[in-house]
């Protein structure tokens, strides 16, 4: 127990001449209920936690002295009697109930004349059990002595503020044992979360090096293919210029078609690697973005009119001011994107408009549905949509991909919508880019 009321205790056993005074804890060893027709003494331990004495000069002792509740005579008979006061005030008494015989640390029956055991409880709100004995302030005379009503009153009181002080410390004990508890368990939830993210910074680790290396790859591939490629789009050029036999014609041009995909694909790869790498600049100018369409839908001309569909430009800004490299070939993969996936008899159009935070590019098609699910799907790299098996000339699932890539690069968003087209089974697929105008400095027509 700690060092609470020794000072008055040690000061009212020094005015009243008492031989010794302490102060002894139980604990008992399971839950009772302490019914008031309960005779048989619990089993339990008695701890002594005060103790001071005349013949040490009232020197207080706060060793933790244990015995057993049974082995205690008077402490049985004085528990058996709770919560009443126990008052003894002859040596006659004291060894009727002992017998002679008792525990030594407690009493000493050689010179005990008179005692008196003030019980430390706590009453419970149930009447139909008896309040619950935690220790007794026990005060002890060599000689007898008859205890005055003040004297008792007085003990009663000092008995109540060490029975609140008890209740404190069990309080605090329990809530130290908490604290303990929660601080070990956020202790190694601590260690666990050290070892995650140890681990978690070792596999980035490992990431950043494999996308090194997968960086440094595509790269070289690339430029290894990009030669071959270039000297194999010349070879078929000539072939073209010298060719004289028409039925071999459309097998050149089948090989003229093929190469320019695989020189579109390692074109995609190398630019989408330079943006995922943070490794692209954005060189800002004056577009004439009227023109800038018109040059690409030339490109386009002839393969959407094989296939009777329309390009339909509407512009509502003149000039814009931003990359022309991103633009281009934003521009360059929804058209060519449109056009594998328009039907037949159709019209692509774009719309290219503004309001006052932002300017928009629409690009509008009529053709199969994107559901809710390939509206995020279609923009991962190498995606096939579920209606690409329709598609004689698909591509490589690169081109959306990198538009997305290029728009967040200049800070833009993309967005795709699916609507049913009334009366015809198809759907209006409408991609929107959307740019901010303070980075991008856009003029009306």
């Amino acid at each position: 127990m700690d060092v609470i009321f020794d000072i008055d205790l040690v000061h009212t056993a020094e005015l009243l001449e008492l031989s010794r005074i302490s102060i002894i804890r139980l604990k008992y060893d399971r839950i009772l209920n302490f019914d008031y027709d309960q005779k048989e003494i619990p089993s339990a331990t008695v701890e002594q936690v005060f103790d001071c004495t005349k013949a040490e000069n009232y020197f207080p002792i706060y060793d933790v002295k244990l015995s057993k509740l049974s082995d205690s005579a008077l402490i049985s008979y004085a528990w058996s009697n709770a919560p009443e006061i126990i008052k003894i005030e002859s040596k006659e008494e004291i060894l009727a109930l002992t017998k002679k015989k008792e525990t030594e640390n407690l009493f000493n029956l050689d010179s005990l004349q008179s005692l008196l055991l003030v019980p430390l409880f706590i009453r419970k709100d149930n009447n139909k059990y008896k309040p619950v004995i935690l220790g007794y302030l026990i005060l002890q005379n060599y000689h007898p002595r008859k205890w005055q009503i003040a004297e008792l009153e007085t003990f009663k009181w000092i008995a109540k503020q060490v029975t609140t002080a008890i209740l404190s410390q069990q309080t605090l004990a329990k809530v130290q044992s908490v604290v303990d508890e929660r601080t070990s368990q956020l202790k190694i939830s601590l260690d666990v979360q050290k070892k995650l993210s140890n681990k978690l910074r070792f596999h980035l680790e490992e990431l950043r090096n494999l996308n090194k290396i997968k960086d440094e790859f595509i790269a070289s591939l690339s430029d290894a293919l990009k030669t071959p490629l270039s000297n194999l789009k010349i070879g078929i050029k000539m072939l073209n210029l010298v060719n004289k036999n028409e039925s071999l014609k459309k097998y050149i041009d089948i090989l003229d078609d093929e190469c320019e995909k695989e020189i579109n694909l390692v074109n995609n790869l190398l630019a989408l690697q330079k943006l995922q790498s943070n490794d692209t600049e954005i060189q800002r100018q004056k577009i004439n973005i009227k023109l800038c369409l018109d040059q690409l839908c030339s490109n386009f001309r002839q393969e959407l009119d094989d296939r009777n569909i329309k390009l339909n430009l509407k512009y509502k800004i003149k000039y814009i001011y931003t990359d022309i490299n991103s633009i281009t070939l934003i521009l360059k993969e929804l058209i060519k994107n449109g056009g594998k996936f328009s039907v037949s008899n159709s019209t692509i159009e774009i719309n290219i408009y503004k309001d006052k935070q932002f300017f928009y590019i629409t690009i509008t098609t009529l053709g199969a549905q994107i559901n809710e699910k390939e509206q995020s799907s279609i923009f991962q790299p190498f995606y096939q949509g579920s209606n690409v098996d329709n598609v004689t000339n698909s591509g490589t699932g690169l081109g959306l991909a990198l538009v997305k890539s290029l728009v967040e690069n200049l800070n833009g968003k993309i967005e795709v919508s699916s609507l049913l087209c009334a009366n015809s089974g198809h759907y209006i697929n409408t991609f929107t880019l959307t740019f901010p105008q303070e980075l991008h400095e856009v003029s009306s027509v």
